[in-house]
């Protein structure tokens, strides 16, 4: 099934504000708010077609559940690059 452009465009910039989210987040430990993007991110992403927002959001996911602060590091990092690279 082909997701309308529209509706593509602006599930990216909800995802601009996830990203911001979860730099604010790490910075304060709020790390159940990052596993909650994280999830969100797994399990939505997929339906846009975008496996390595999936993957990438499982990381977060993981790594917020164990608190593990370079891990989150690296796999908001990975989201931002992500992200830049579908917003062009």
């Amino acid at each position: 099934m082909e997701v309308p452009q529209e509706l593509h465009n602006r599930y990216l910039e909800r995802r601009k504000k996830d990203l911001e989210n979860c730099i604010n987040s790490l910075k304060d430990e709020n790390f159940n708010e990052i596993e909650r993007v994280g999830h969100q991110l797994k399990g939505n992403a997929i339906t846009f077609g975008h496996d390595e927002l999936t993957e990438i959001g499982s990381k977060m996911e993981r790594a917020a559940a164990t608190a593990n602060a370079n891990e989150l590091e690296e796999a908001i990092q990975n989201f931002s690059t992500w992200l830049k690279n579908h917003l062009n």
